[in-house]
């Protein structure tokens, strides 16, 4: 991403979700107590930053803060270390993340103008998952292996000929395969495909 437009990317990225909506939808009173650097809305604003610039880790994050200027300017952050950002990234419930995800669905669903038709075939949902490791220490609800943590992306995806969007997901501990959750992602519909692998 081209550093002169990161203000203006960040800025429309975040048209659909500013500081105040984002405060109402995590509704979680004091989780900015006592902060005086790293709040959740601007940790929130790094994570979108860091998968734009497909940041590896915590420690190239931490770095990019400190060397970019356009970062210092958008977020009014100087620097920002590792462990600050770990405990923050710690500290947060998955849950929040999620309440995020539906409003932004709900959000773009509104402004589709018709059902997702795709000619010939109906509404075609893709369903798939993906598994992330986590670390079992700071993760232990993400019960996965003996030694090891881990979630689960289950998704369902509207494809049209205009756009692909997420319509459905949900986060769960990696253990939990993708036929548990099919009657979540599923619906009956006569007019529709579900495709999704065995």
């Amino acid at each position: 991403m081209d550093k002169n437009t990161i203000k203006s990317t960040i800025n429309e990225l975040l048209k659909g979700i500013d500081e105040q909506t984002f405060s109402k939808l995590i509704n979680v009173i004091d989780l900015d107590k006592y902060v005086k650097k790293l709040s959740v809305y601007k940790f929130f604003q790094l994570l979108i930053l860091s998968q734009l610039e497909e940041t590896e880790s915590l420690t190239f994050l931490s770095k990019q803060v400190k060397d970019q200027k356009s970062y210092q300017l958008e977020l009014a952050l100087d620097t920002i270390s590792t462990s600050q950002l770990s405990r923050k990234l710690g500290s947060l419930s998955p849950k929040i993340y999620e309440k995020i995800f539906h409003h932004l669905v709900l959000k773009t669903q509104a402004t589709l103008k018709q059902p997702a038709i795709i000619r010939d075939i109906g509404r075609l949902y893709v369903i798939d998952s993906t598994t992330m490791s986590m670390s079992l220490s700071q993760f232990p609800w993400a019960t996965f292996r003996k030694t090891k943590a881990g979630i689960r992306l289950h998704l369902r995806v509207i494809v049209t000929k205009e756009l692909t969007i997420p319509d459905k997901g949900i986060l769960l501990p990696a253990k939990h395969a993708d036929r548990t959750q099919m009657s979540e992602l599923i619906d009956i519909d006569s007019e529709a495909i579900h495709l999704f692998d065995r």
